[in-house]
C-alpha cells in the first residue's frame, strides 16, 4: 500500500520478523525513511563503494538515537528488522524527470522508484 500525502509520496512497510529484510535496491532521488515501530539496521553502499552500516529505532524513552535516516540517491541500500513487530515508512518528495520537487504528484511514477 503506498499513497499521496499533501506534497510527499508515502511507502509503509511491515517487517513482521526479526531478521526479515527489504533486499539492497536504489532510488532516483534522496528519500527519508522513517521507523514506527521496532529497529531496523540500513546497511547502505554508495556508488563509490563506500559501505555504512546503522541501527536506527523508533522513538521511545530508553533511546537517544534516531529513528529516521536519510538515504542519498543512488546508494544501494538493505535494510533489516532488528525486533519483531518493527514498521518503517520511506517518504519521497513528489519529482518531475527532471529531478525538480512538486507540490503535487506529478503522474511520473519514476520518481518513486
Amino acid at each position: 500500500m503506498e499513497w499521496v500525502s499533501g506534497n510527499i509520496f508515502i511507502r509503509p512497510m511491515r517487517m513482521l520478523a526479526k531478521g526479515e529484510l527489504i533486499e539492497g535496491h536504489t532510488h532516483n532521488f534522496d528519500h527519508t525513511t522513517i521507523v514506527f515501530r521496532g529497529a531496523v539496521t540500513i546497511k547502505g553502499e554508495t556508488p563509490e563503494g563506500k559501505v555504512i552500516e546503522r541501527e536506527f529505532k523508533s522513538p521511545r524513552p530508553d533511546w537517544a538515537g534516531p529513528s529516521h535516516a536519510l538515504i542519498k540517491a543512488e546508494v544501494k541500500h538493505t535494510i533489516t528488522a532488528t525486533e519483531d513487530g518493527t514498521m518503517v515508512w520511506c517518504v519521497y518528495a513528489h519529482r518531475d524527470p527532471q529531478g525538480q520537487v512538486w507540490q503535487k504528484f506529478t503522474g511520473w511514477e519514476e520518481a518513486y522508484n
